[in-house]
């Protein structure tokens, strides 16, 4: 193991390359080590991809860092609030949101996890952005508005643990021609409904996971097999209305399918049912 003297005689570019493992918590202190630490931890390929997950950090201090650190080459961001703890503001706000616009233009993906957005502007965010997920978010109607036309370019979009999540919710992005993966787990909110706007707004997608949409049944089906021709991966869990007949719907009508999993307490006695493989895709 290399000595602080070791470590001291490597080129600038291999601590750099060094540092690229560390996550923001660890990285930050070794400004105070030395001069040069302090004059390499700013350099944008260590924040290229930034990491905050799963260590919540307060708005005060991500403020703080994204006007400090965050450059044009920062491509990746996941932060982690703390919405449910009362005595501290944790994450994000709009004013983080348009300091991160201005330094970021070409932010790719954006991950928000256990936040609470009812305050929060999201279409503040980079129309740059291709990926974006939330998990255990809070996510207000509001805070959605004016993204229709924003988001061109997603190409993925996953809500994890998003209870509040409905067809409302997926409307204000819009008709997004780019999107290929939709990934949807835990929000017994989403119904038939929801999956007609998902197949009518998302046509291109190729890969659809709904799990835990417990209002979903056959009408879903027939938004699917009527709409998404490119699908190419299904994974449904816990549709309540699903019967067998939607099932043989998806198996005889959407023709690139690769992949299509199923489980639901009501059909095939509460065992999974798979078609296909992942491999493939």
């Amino acid at each position: 193991m290399l000595g602080p003297a070791g470590f001291d005689e490597l080129p600038d570019n291999i601590i750099v390359e060094i540092f690229q493992y560390f996550n923001v918590k660890e990285l930050l202190p070794l400004t105070s080590v030395c001069k040069r630490w302090q004059r390499l931890i700013p350099d944008q390929w260590l924040w290229k991809k930034v990491k905050f997950s799963p260590t919540p950090i307060k708005k005060v201090r991500l403020r703080k860092i994204v006007r400090q650190y965050f450059t044009h080459s920062t491509e990746l961001v996941d932060i982690c609030g703390k919405w449910r703890n009362k005595n501290a503001a944790y994450a994000i706000s709009n004013n983080i949101l348009n300091i991160m616009n201005r330094k970021s233009p070409n932010l790719i993906t954006f991950k928000i996890e256990d936040e609470n957005l009812h305050d929060v502007k999201l279409n503040l965010l980079p129309s740059s952005l291709q990926h974006i997920t939330f998990t255990s978010c809070e996510i207000s109607l509001p805070s959605l508005d004016d993204c229709i036309g924003k988001f061109k370019e997603l190409v993925t979009m996953i809500f994890r643990r998003c209870p509040c999540l409905n067809d409302k919710h997926l409307s204000k992005f819009g008709k997004l021609d780019k999107l290929e993966r939709l990934e949807i787990y835990g929000s017994y909110r989403i119904d038939d409904d929801a999956v007609r706007i998902i197949s009518q707004n998302f046509p291109n997608l190729k890969y659809l996971v709904l799990v835990g949409c417990a209002f979903c049944g056959d009408q879903a089906t027939r938004s699917i097999t009527e709409n998404l021709s490119k699908l190419e991966a299904l994974e449904i869990e816990e549709w309540t209305g699903l019967s067998e007949n939607g099932v043989n719907q998806i198996l005889g009508n959407c023709k690139n399918m690769k992949f299509f999993s199923v489980l639901c307490h009501q059909l095939n006695n509460g065992n999974i049912s798979i078609h296909g493989s992942r491999v493939l895709l």
